[in-house]
C-alpha cells in the first residue's frame, strides 16, 4: 500500500526555512548594511546552505523584497482603522500624530539604515514607494474633508512625517514632546484652513 503524502508537513519546514533566511537577511541589513548581505553570509546566519537561499529566492531582488515585507510586518504600520469612532479633524490629526510617532519609534533603527544605505532603497524596489503611499493614505484619511487640499496635505506630510519627528528628537525632545509641539503648530493652521475653505 502506498504511503500517504502530507503536503502540509513538508510545507511547514519549507516555510520555517524561508522565515529563517529572511530573519537572517534583516539582521545583516540592520547591523552591517547591504554590502555585508552576501548570499554566503545570509546562509551562514540562517544556518542553511547557500543553495538553499538561492532555491527560496531565485531572483536577485526576491530576498530584498521579502525582507522589506517582513520589516513592515514587524513594524506594524498603522492603518485607517485608527480613526474608527473619531469625528473632527482635531481628533483625527491628534491620533495620526501619536500613532505615527509610535511607529517612527519602532522603526528608528530602520530609519537610520535607510539614511546610510541609499543602495538598499534600490534593492527594496517598489517597497519604499508602497511604504510612503501607505503613510500618505493614512494622512489623507486623517484630513477628511481637507484631503483634496494640496496645502493641507503638504503641511501634514512636512510636520508629521519622519524627518520632522527625528529632527525634533535630535534637538532633545522626547516622543511625546515632539508630538505636542507638532500639534501646537499644525492643528491651528488646519482649523483655519478648514474654515477658510468652508462654503
Amino acid at each position: 500500500m502506498p504511503r500517504s503524502y502530507n503536503l502540509g508537513r513538508r510545507a511547514t519546514p519549507k516555510a520555517e526555512t524561508r522565515a529563517r533566511i529572511v530573519a537572517a537577511a534583516l539582521e545583516i541589513y540592520r547591523e552591517r548594511g547591504l554590502g555585508a548581505a552576501s548570499n554566503l553570509a545570509i546562509a551562514q546566519a540562517a544556518d542553511v546552505a547557500p543553495a538553499t537561499v538561492r532555491n527560496h529566492f531565485p531572483q536577485q531582488d526576491d530576498l530584498a523584497r521579502a525582507t522589506f515585507d517582513a520589516m513592515l510586518a514587524e513594524l506594524r504600520i498603522p492603518t485607517a482603522a485608527i480613526f474608527d469612532g473619531l469625528g473632527g479633524i482635531r481628533e483625527r490629526i491628534e491620533r495620526l500624530a501619536r500613532e505615527l510617532a509610535a511607529f517612527y519609534e519602532r522603526s528608528q533603527p530602520w530609519w537610520r539604515v535607510y539614511e546610510r544605505e541609499p543602495e538598499l532603497i534600490r534593492a527594496w524596489g517598489g517597497g519604499v514607494d508602497r511604504y510612503y503611499a501607505d503613510v500618505e493614505r493614512l494622512m489623507l484619511a486623517a484630513l477628511g474633508q481637507l484631503s483634496s487640499d494640496e496645502r493641507s496635505m503638504a503641511v501634514v506630510a512636512s510636520f508629521i512625517g519622519p524627518p520632522a519627528f527625528f529632527a525634533l528628537k535630535e534637538r532633545g525632545f522626547n516622543s511625546d514632546e515632539a508630538v505636542e509641539l507638532t500639534l501646537e503648530l499644525v492643528l491651528p493652521w488646519l482649523e483655519r484652513r478648514r474654515d477658510d475653505l468652508a462654503p
